[in-house]
C-alpha cells in the first residue's frame, strides 16, 4: 500500500515537512484559466516538490489577487519516499492512451497492480476530476532535475500555444522529444489540446535547484494571467535568477539523436560532459556493452547519463535558427501544411491533415525539414515508409470551441 503522506526532507529549511498527493489547491477571486504544477514525477528529483512547497505556503500566507487556480501535485509519492527514481518502471513512460484509460477504468488484473499502476490510477483521477469540472483552459508545468549539474531547460512539444505561454521564459528550450521517447505525461496532456512543459530545474540535490523551480512557478503564474507582476514578491530576482542561471541563453534546439538503453544494456557515460556541451562528429562519448558509443554528428550533448536508473543514455541536439522558427509560425498560421501532400514522397494518411506518410526513397531531403517546421515530429516506421504526426491542437485547445459554443 503506497503512503498517503510521506516525509520529506527540506535541506533549504533543514527540517522535514509532510507532503501529499496534492501539496495545495487554491482558487483565485477571479475567473480565469487553471495552472497544474507536478513535482516528483522521478522520486530521486525534490527538489520541485520543495519549490512547490515553499511557494504553495506563501502564496496561502500572502493571499494575492489571483484570476483562476493553481494547483500543485505529487508525482510518484512512494519513489519520492524512498528517493528513487522509480520502483518498478519508470511512472513518466507510461502515459499512451490506452493506459490512461485502463487508469481511468482501474482495467487491471490484481497481478498487474504495480507501484506505478497505483500512483498512476491515484494521479490521473486526481488530474482527470479536475479537467472534468473546468472548461477554462488549463496549463501544466512538470518540474525535474537532471543526474548531471546543468543550467535549467525547458522540455516541450513544439505547439504554438506552448510557445507563447514560454516566450517571457529566460531559458534555453528543447523541442523534438516526443520524437524519441515512450509517452510521457506531459505529451499525453497536449494530445488533449493543453499546453504544457517540463523544467528541469537543475541538478538533483542542489539547493540552487529549489531557487530555480521557485522562479519558474512564479514565471508561470505570471505568463499565464493567474497574477500581476507587482503581486509577485521579488519578482525581478525570480526573473534574473533564471536569466543569470543560463547567462541569458533563450535559444531553441531539437533533438538530432537518443541513445536508448534496453534493461539488460551495460552502459558507461564517459565523464565530464555537461549540458549543451559541444562535441564532434566522431567523439568517443559512453561505453555500451563493452563497445564505445561516438558522436554521429557535430553538435552538442544533452542530459548524460550519471545516475543508475534511466532508459535515455543522452541526447544529441542541435540550436534551430530563429529565421526558422518565425517561418515555422507564419506556415503554420496560415495553414500551410496542406501543401505538404504535394511534396515528392509526401502524401496524407487516409485523407488526415494531421499524419503525413513519407517514402524516404522518394522525398527530397528539405521533405522531412518542413514537416518538422509544420509541427510534425512524432513519427512511426512502417517499412521503408514514415507516418509523421503533428498534434491536433497546436494554436488553441478545447476550452476555446467550449466557450464559443
Amino acid at each position: 500500500m503506497k503512503p498517503k503522506e510521506i516525509n520529506l526532507f527540506d535541506f533549504i529549511e533543514g527540517r522535514s515537512v509532510k507532503v501529499k498527493r496534492e501539496i495545495a489547491a487554491i482558487k483565485g477571486d477571479r475567473p480565469g484559466s487553471n495552472i497544474v504544477f507536478i513535482g516528483g514525477m522521478h522520486g530521486n528529483e525534490p527538489t520541485g516538490v520543495l519549490a512547490l512547497y515553499h511557494v504553495m505556503r506563501q502564496l496561502e500566507q500572502l493571499k494575492p489577487l489571483i484570476s483562476g487556480a493553481i494547483y500543485a501535485v505529487v508525482g510518484n509519492l512512494t519513489a519520492l519516499e524512498k528517493g528513487e527514481r522509480f520502483i518498478v518502471n519508470d511512472l513518466n513512460r507510461i502515459w499512451q492512451a490506452d493506459m490512461v484509460e485502463k487508469a481511468r477504468n482501474r482495467d487491471y488484473h490484481p497481478d498487474e497492480i504495480i507501484n506505478e499502476v497505483e500512483e498512476q490510477i491515484e494521479l490521473w483521477g486526481y488530474l482527470d476530476n479536475l479537467l472534468q469540472t473546468s472548461d477554462e483552459k488549463f496549463y501544466f508545468v512538470d518540474l525535474h532535475t537532471t543526474s548531471v549539474k546543468s543550467e535549467p531547460f525547458i522540455f516541450m512539444s513544439d505547439t504554438l500555444m506552448n510557445r507563447r505561454f514560454i516566450k517571457k521564459t529566460p531559458v534555453p528550450v528543447v523541442i523534438g522529444i516526443e520524437e524519441h521517447l515512450d509517452e510521457p505525461l506531459l505529451s499525453y496532456v497536449n494530445d488533449l489540446g493543453y499546453p504544457s512543459l517540463a523544467f528541469e530545474g537543475g541538478q538533483h540535490t542542489d539547493s540552487e535547484s529549489v531557487r530555480n523551480h521557485e522562479a519558474m512557478i512564479w514565471l508561470s503564474l505570471v505568463n499565464g494571467g493567474f497574477m500581476k507582476k507587482i503581486e509577485v514578491p521579488k519578482f525581478k530576482k525570480h526573473y534574473h535568477q533564471l536569466y543569470h542561471a543560463t547567462e541569458g541563453n533563450k535559444k531553441v534546439y531539437e533533438i538530432r539523436t537518443r541513445q536508448g538503453l534496453y534493461p539488460d544494456d551495460t552502459f558507461k557515460m564517459n565523464a565530464g560532459f555537461e549540458n549543451f556541451q559541444m562535441i564532434r562528429k566522431g567523439q568517443p562519448l559512453a561505453m555500451l556493452n563493452g563497445e564505445i558509443v561516438k558522436a554521429n554528428e557535430t553538435a552538442q550533448i544533452f542530459m548524460p547519463l550519471y545516475q543508475h536508473k534511466g532508459d535515455d543514455g543522452f541526447f544529441i541536439i542541435k540550436k534551430i535558427a530563429k529565421f526558422w522558427l518565425g517561418i515555422s509560425y507564419v506556415f503554420r498560421r496560415l495553414n500551410l501544411y496542406r501543401i505538404l501532400s504535394f511534396l515528392p514522397g509526401v502524401r496524407k494518411f487516409m485523407g488526415s491533415n494531421h499524419v503525413m506518410i513519407v517514402n524516404k526513397d522518394i522525398a527530397k531531403w528539405y521533405s522531412v525539414e518542413l514537416l518538422h517546421l509544420m509541427g510534425y515530429r512524432r513519427k512511426k516506421k512502417q517499412g521503408n515508409l514514415t507516418l509523421f504526426i503533428r498534434r491536433k491542437f497546436d494554436l488553441y485547445g478545447p476550452w476555446k470551441r467550449a466557450k464559443t459554443r
